[in-house]
């Protein structure tokens, strides 16, 4: 399976040693709270897997006859076999179908090129197909709803990599995603870098206050944390995370 880039592999690394819940607060804190894609779960068999991937998006509109007509008469391939077809490596599908969960988007056999081609995540405003094949793929996958049903029973694909609106979240082409048993998070492209570094050091400071707690210290002054707390935690991070409570 192709691998990412170097820089790029740094960045996921990051993003994926911290939890949704702290890239929340981090983005909140940045002005953006509303990036938690709602009411998808998510269905891979294994429930401790990270997803962080790269966004390429699609778009589906509730069937239609004419429009159907015309598009098939353009002689392209459906949205999800370019998408699997086109995808690189730490690619996550994200899929604006209306929350239609009447047909399956996709089934397994364009998930497994997908999968090959180093896609690593499937969000589906929507439904997919195959459920007991794609959950136990390499992909970590979050919809709405499965059904067995192919897509032209309810859904044809319109657009690729606009932007689009996925679980009450505007999602934009590059966006980031990070995912867990929790659900999805989005952090705007130009964001990855700063919010990858702000939740790291935001978690390690509340693991320095947890061994407080746990040392039998009052939460009064170190939730949230006082300045004097505050100065041992800096002294702390600079002994090399040492100090024994």
């Amino acid at each position: 399976m192709p691998q990412l880039n170097e820089q790029d592999a740094a960045l996921f690394g990051k993003l994926a040693s911290v939890s949704i819940d702290t890239i929340w607060s981090v983005l909140n804190g940045l002005g953006y709270p509303d990036t938690f894609i709602e009411g998808l779960r998510p269905v891979h068999a294994d429930l401790d897997r990270k997803m962080v991937g790269r966004a390429v998006t699609l778009r589906y509109l509730p069937m239609r006859k004419d429009l159907a007509e015309r598009i098939r008469a353009e002689g392209k391939p459906s949205l999800n076999a370019r998408a699997a077809e086109e995808a690189s490596p730490g690619t996550v599908m994200v899929v604006d179908a209306g929350g239609e969960i009447g047909a399956g988007f996709l089934g397994d056999v364009v998930a497994t090129r997908f999968q090959v081609a180093g896609g690593v995540g499937l969000v589906v405003d929507g439904a997919i197909r195959d459920l007991a094949q794609v959950r136990h793929m390499n992909l970590s996958v979050y919809v709405r709803g499965t059904h067995p049903g192919a897509s032209q029973r309810r859904i044809i694909g319109v657009d690729y990599n606009i932007p689009v609106r996925c679980g009450g979240v505007a999602v934009l082409p590059g966006d980031m995603l990070v995912g867990d048993a929790e659900g999805v998070i989005v952090i705007p492209a130009h964001l990855a870098e700063e919010v990858a570094d702000k939740a790291r050091d935001m978690e390690d400071k509340e693991e320095y206050l947890r061994r407080k707690l746990l040392s039998g210290s009052s939460i009064y002054g170190v939730y949230p944390p006082n300045e004097a707390v505050l100065q041992e935690y800096e002294e702390w991070k600079k002994g090399g995370r040492a100090k024994h409570f």
